[in-house]
């Protein structure tokens, strides 16, 4: 009798410890399952690694032997983002078919939980089996209306999860969903701005094209006149009161008409190209060439110490350097020029210093001719 007492004193002391222990372990769980909420809106990953740390959680917080993300494509395909564990084997084109619940739950847009897969109407058949996939829970991550994609999680023994591991699967998809859908929409911005900035950039390079176009010479890619007169009008008024500073060169081919006439203006061409890149190679970088049309080239030489002393012997070394004998298009030719030129008298606007050098090459090619 005293034992029979005792026994039935020792069990109705225990009674109140276990739901005690249990409710502890659910509320752990709940605890568990915020502390992964928190960890899923704070995450500042990328995607593939966000989805891949979501896959990890779930398995952690549900015990579960797998679990896979699943994203929605505009074909109502379902390709596979993320997959761990015994998901990670699972064809993709399996999740489509309804092999598991993942095509059932983005359709439903509910979370389902199959306790036992074998014989579950709502499966074709196939994977669960060949897989060992005993247990599932699958919820849609929704966007608003929009169901983006779906969380699934399997285990290898039937009745693996309880209510609480399908109520930690839907919060966690539904994080996932809203998580999701903000990086869709800064993917869509993403896309978007890179859109405007190609388109920018094509704008810009028109932009330039055209630019190129109003201020530089197509056949030899030198500045044209109208460059050369805004860069020259410049330099004057920063010289202004202040003479012999720079100068400007006069440039005009001999006898340019007889080669077009006798080798084409194919060759013509050649020779203005030849003589662009002669010009630009006789002068330092700081100095202007152009060509201002024709046979036509001008040059402004900048930073001088004494205009008046210097500028004869660059027009010199000029007219040497282009008269070098050189093949074009296979054909040995001399290019001769006649040069004038004006320094900067300290006064003299854009117009009448290109007029100056222009007389005086005038002058000089009469010279020449005599």
């Amino acid at each position: 009798m005293n034992i029979a007492v005792s026994k039935q004193q020792s069990t109705s002391q225990a009674l109140p410890w276990v739901p005690a222990a249990h409710e502890r372990s659910k509320l752990l769980r709940l605890h568990n399952v915020v502390d992964a909420l928190v960890s899923i809106a704070e995450h500042s990953g990328d995607t593939a690694s966000f989805l891949d740390e979501a896959t990890a959680t779930a398995m952690e917080l549900t015990r579960a032997t797998g679990a896979v993300v699943l994203l929605a494509e505009p074909s109502r395909e379902l390709s596979i983002a993320a997959a761990r564990g015994q998901m990670a084997c699972v064809d993709e084109a399996a999740f489509g078919r309804g092999q598991t619940l993942a095509r059932n739950a983005v359709d439903s847009h509910q979370t389902l939980h199959s306790d036992a897969t074998d014989g579950d109407a709502r499966l074709a058949s196939g994977a669960c089996a060949r897989h060992g996939l005993h247990s599932l829970i699958a919820t849609p991550l929704r966007y608003g209306d929009e169901v983006l994609g779906v969380l699934e999680v399997c285990s290898s023994v039937p009745c693996a999860f309880d209510a609480i591991d399908e109520q930690g699967i839907a919060l966690i998809g539904n994080a996932l969903g809203g998580a999701l859908g903000r990086q869709v929409a800064l993917d869509e911005h993403a896309r978007l701005l890179a859109q405007l900035q190609a388109a920018l950039q094509t704008t810009q390079a028109k932009a330039r094209k055209y630019q190129d176009a109003a201020l530089y010479d197509a056949l030899t890619g030198l500045p044209n006149r109208a460059h050369f007169t805004a860069r020259l009008e410049d330099v004057c008024r920063e010289h202004q009161g202040l003479p012999d500073g720079f100068a400007v060169l006069f440039v005009d081919l001999d006898g340019f008409k007889a080669i077009n006439d006798l080798h084409g203006h194919a060759m013509g061409d050649a020779v203005l190209r030849a003589t662009a890149e002669s010009l630009t190679s006789s002068v330092r970088g700081a100095d202007l060439v152009a060509r201002i049309g024709g046979d036509e080239f001008v040059v402004l030489l900048c930073g001088l110490r004494d205009g008046a002393r210097d500028t004869p012997t660059v027009a010199s070394n000029i007219v040497a350097s282009l008269a070098r004998p050189r093949t074009i298009d296979g054909v040995e030719l001399v290019i001769e020029a006649s040069v004038g030129w004006a320094p900067h008298d300290g006064q003299s606007d854009a117009a009448a210093i290109v007029a100056a050098a222009d007389a005086a090459m005038y002058r000089n090619k009469k010279a020449r001719q005599r």
